[in-house]
């Protein structure tokens, strides 16, 4: 598989993605300061699986999505705190911190609750990194809420990147990947399966063909990559390359689909409590 040249496409203007670090235990440490250093998970709706885990849950090897009652008392023996989510706390700091982004760019796209892509302003396109510090600075100030910065050409390098600021500490949370820059020493170490846009079933498919990493998936041909992902994964594969492909979406666009989901504590086999329980779902989907 080749790919004309290692370095990645030039490209004048650069965008970011800002995500929150860990943001549902952010939210909950804003108002327990003395949980600091020590593990603390939150758990989904039903307070079934854990949602969201501190840096120190993780280095416990704790899982997400794993369920609260196989760890449950392998937290308590560790000193951990557990919260039960608060959807409307995480979505009034959500926007508390867009509020601060939206202050640093000329346009915004609010991707998640968590996570934001940022245009980068022109005074900033000389000085990346030091923006990106800047801004993850205002944010906490401002917010309480850790961030890790990502720079990059188009929005799945920008993803790699805020990944690597907030995986390792000597990048202070931002990291910026740049047009005229080698990558390949970093896309080397990006599992295929952590591309933005590579699901599951893509990842077996990939690596089984031995595409097992982001820089074999930059460096496969473009007929192969259509051939086999669609116009999608060629588009990710360009993105790699650093030539932008999905651009900053400012506008929200409509949802498909709206759910309200929770687990029964016992089988129901009663019409009517199965009847009552899916009407309290829909009004809450519905509100």
């Amino acid at each position: 598989m080749g790919h004309p040249g290692a370095f990645l496409k030039p490209c004048e203007e650069l965008l970011a993605l800002c995500d929150c670090n860990n943001f549902f235990v952010s939210c909950e440490r804003l108002f327990r300061p003395d949980l600091e250093g020590r593990p603390v998970v939150v758990l989904s709706s039903n307070d079934g699986v854990i949602i969201s885990r501190s840096n120190e849950a993780k280095t416990l090897g704790i899982k997400m999505g794993e369920p609260y009652f196989r760890v449950r008392a392998f937290l308590e023996r560790r000193g951990g705190a557990v919260f039960s989510s608060n959807f409307q706390l995480y979505e009034e700091i959500s926007a508390r911190v867009m509020e601060v982004l939206r202050r640093s760019t000329p346009s915004i796209e609010v991707y998640s609750v968590d996570e934001a892509f940022l245009e980068l302003p022109p005074a900033a396109r000389e000085r990346p990194v030091e923006w990106g510090r800047e801004l993850r600075a205002a944010v906490l100030k401002e917010t309480g809420i850790p961030v890790s910065v990502g720079v990059a050409p188009a929005k799945t390098a920008a993803k790699l990147a805020a990944e690597r600021g907030k995986k390792r500490p000597e990048t202070g949370g931002v990291f910026a990947l740049l047009p005229g820059e080698a990558w390949d020493d970093i896309l080397r170490d990006v599992p295929v399966e952590d591309v933005w846009g590579i699901g599951r079933q893509w990842s077996d498919f990939l690596r089984r063909r031995g595409v097992s990493t982001a820089l074999r998936l930059r460096d496969t041909p473009d007929d192969w990559l259509e051939k086999y992902l669609g116009v999608r994964g060629l588009r990710t594969a360009w993105e790699l390359r650093g030539i932008r492909c999905f651009p900053i979406e400012e506008y929200e666009k409509p949802q498909k689909s709206i759910h309200s989901s929770r687990s029964f504590s016992t089988p129901v086999r009663s019409r009517e409590s199965l009847a009552e329980a899916v009407t309290e779902f829909a009004l809450t989907a519905g509100r």
